[in-house]
């Protein structure tokens, strides 16, 4: 919506960088929305996008449209692999399998039924929600999870900190539900988990399908739950894998790639 206050057709290159289905957001003016993306799109060179599907939509209005995935700052959320990182106190020693979430934990991307059944099923596992309630969705209800001795909401954590939650995490999770936000979306988080050399299980997320060599990507909740109780159980993907592929995901290597393809499509050095 920043076109109304600046026009992007006076650079000699500019970029759309989408990488969420922002209208699909609760409370978003989507009328408006789509008009100001529809004329953003008309008049930059390029749009990169996060997702299959917003590659799919954002094309048909710019052909010079990519896929990039989204990346993780993988030295920082190596550090969770350092046995010199000193765990949180505000979260106590680990006396059970502990299951990590960090994020958003709103309504509209969380299942939370998903996470009741988990903490159900398993009261001898302790699940860790860190991230703001209720953002992106201020009318987001957490009381059902209340309900269940061992699920923690511990509210947000600064992002220096994140690292020494990780550590302490056997399983890290992405219970995301399926709908027209969250298949356009691609998790930061799921590098980040990757980087910090911790089994993965995401619900059935589109963008991540083609990482299912190295996490279990479940298309149900019994499927989800069975990944998590495997990951427990050791039955995961060699460590190695995991941190290679969050290894090839940084920064500096997307930004690389992104200029490079730039320069190549205009014809033009940087």
């Amino acid at each position: 919506m920043t076109t109304q206050f600046m026009d992007v057709r006076g650079y000699r290159h500019s970029v759309y960088h989408c990488v969420d289905e922002v209208r699909a957001q609760p409370g978003m003016p989507v009328a408006e929305i789509e008009q100001a993306e529809r004329r953003l799109m008309k008049d930059v060179e390029f749009c990169f996008v996060t997702a299959q599907s917003l590659l799919d939509a954002r094309r048909q209005e710019n052909p010079n449209t990519y896929y990039f995935p989204n990346v993780a700052e993988f030295e920082h959320f190596a550090k969770a692999r350092s046995d010199l990182l000193p765990p949180p106190l505000d979260i106590g020693p680990r006396t059970k399998p502990r299951i990590g979430f960090i994020g958003a934990i709103s309504s509209y991307k969380v299942d939370f039924q998903l996470l009741c059944k988990m903490a159900s099923m398993h009261k001898d596992w302790e699940i860790i929600l860190i991230g703001q309630v209720g953002e992106g969705d201020p009318s987001t209800n957490v009381s059902m999870l209340s309900e269940y001795e061992n699920i923690l909401l511990i509210g947000p954590r600064d992002y220096k900190d994140l690292p020494a939650y990780l550590k302490t995490f056997d399983v890290a999770v992405l219970p995301c539900l399926i709908n027209d936000y969250t298949r356009g979306m691609f998790p930061m988080k799921f590098f980040e988990y990757l980087a910090a050399g911790k089994p993965v299980v995401s619900t059935d997320l589109h963008a991540l399908r083609s990482y299912a060599d190295i996490a279990v990507i479940a298309d149900s909740h019994e499927a989800f739950l069975r990944g998590v109780e495997d990951a427990v159980d050791g039955k995961v993907p060699p460590i190695e894998r995991r941190i290679a592929a969050a290894k090839e995901q940084t920064y500096e290597i997307r930004t690389d790639k992104m200029l490079a393809l730039i320069a190549e499509t205009s014809g033009s050095a940087l």
